[in-house]
């Protein structure tokens, strides 16, 4: 009798769910893997049915009348920005080196969700693998120096020197990254194309590992090229982040970071410095713990 009243349970769900009328516009580039992992968990999180359409679906409103709407990369976000409506709007899966240039003309309805880590948890992260960490050293383009304020910030709440180094040549960056490392703990990868990339990657990876010094981030794909960890939001991750903006009302800042996230870690470079390494769902847990402390 258990096992039927949960089918039953179950089945009323999903016709509830079917028989509502969708609150909420999901725009997307494109299906994918990534893009049905991130619409099943958003209609799980939000307890609801949502609409989902492609920029190029010919039934893709020209004024959408939903309570609000969810676009997912550049293309959504900058079919949206084509709409004179004031539909509140949460732009997800952009980056901050896309976005900053853009963001003075950001409308009032828009709110940005950011794509990347969080800098006070990648730097609390980077603590847990190193505990004696004091100096803590990121590498920034001329194009990319508006995130030294958010970086400097985070450190300072931690108690973390920040070295800031700035890349204005390409041809001098093992030099400026020889400077930087020699006054680090480590190095962590920002959000940045410009250096992170995979021209790039090598030279950074054996400069670092050189000396002896660990790379942490920028991202999930650097960690099977030799990154040690970083933090990041799966499709679920940022379906959940999404869900719990939308539920509590979009914040008046223009943007913020996942509030979900997980943590991915290499361990073969790990075990080759010799670098104690919990498993990542431990770190994923620790670091959410410290998050909710005052």
């Amino acid at each position: 009798m258990k096992a039927l009243r949960i089918v039953l349970s179950t089945l009323l769900l999903v016709l509830c769910l079917s028989t509502q009328a969708a609150q909420t516009l999901v725009v997307l580039p494109g299906h994918s893997g990534l893009t049905d992992a991130f619409i099943a968990e958003l209609q799980t999180a939000l307890g609801e049915p949502v609409d989902v359409a492609t920029v190029d679906d010919p039934g893709l409103p020209a004024q959408p009348t939903y309570r609000q709407i969810i676009t997912m990369g550049q293309e959504a976000l900058n079919w949206r920005l084509r709409q004179s409506t004031q539909i509140s709007t949460l732009a997800t899966y952009l980056t901050g080196e896309y976005w900053h240039p853009r963001s003075q003309s950001a409308p009032p309805w828009l709110h940005v969700l950011y794509a990347n880590p969080k800098p006070a948890r990648q730097l609390r992260l980077s603590r847990m693998l190193i505990p004696r960490l004091d100096r803590a050293g990121i590498l920034l383009s001329p194009t990319t120096t508006w995130q030294r304020t958010g970086w400097l910030n985070a450190a300072e709440q931690l108690n973390i020197e920040l070295i800031v180094a700035e890349l204005d040549q390409p041809d001098e960056l093992s030099r400026q990254l020889l400077g930087l490392i020699g006054q680090s703990d480590l190095l962590i990868g920002t959000d940045d194309s410009t250096i992170y990339n995979a021209d790039n990657l090598k030279t950074i990876l054996l400069t670092s590992y050189s000396r002896n010094k660990v790379l942490i981030g920028p991202s999930a794909p650097f960690i099977e090229a030799g990154s040690l960890s970083t933090t990041y939001s799966s499709p679920e991750d940022m379906a959940r982040s999404a869900a719990h903006l939308i539920t509590q009302g979009l914040p008046a800042e223009a943007l913020s970071y996942p509030r979900y996230f997980s943590v991915l870690s290499n361990t073969q470079v790990a075990r080759s410095l010799g670098i104690p390494l919990p498993d990542d769902a431990t770190l994923a847990r620790r670091l959410a713990e410290l998050e909710q402390e005052p």
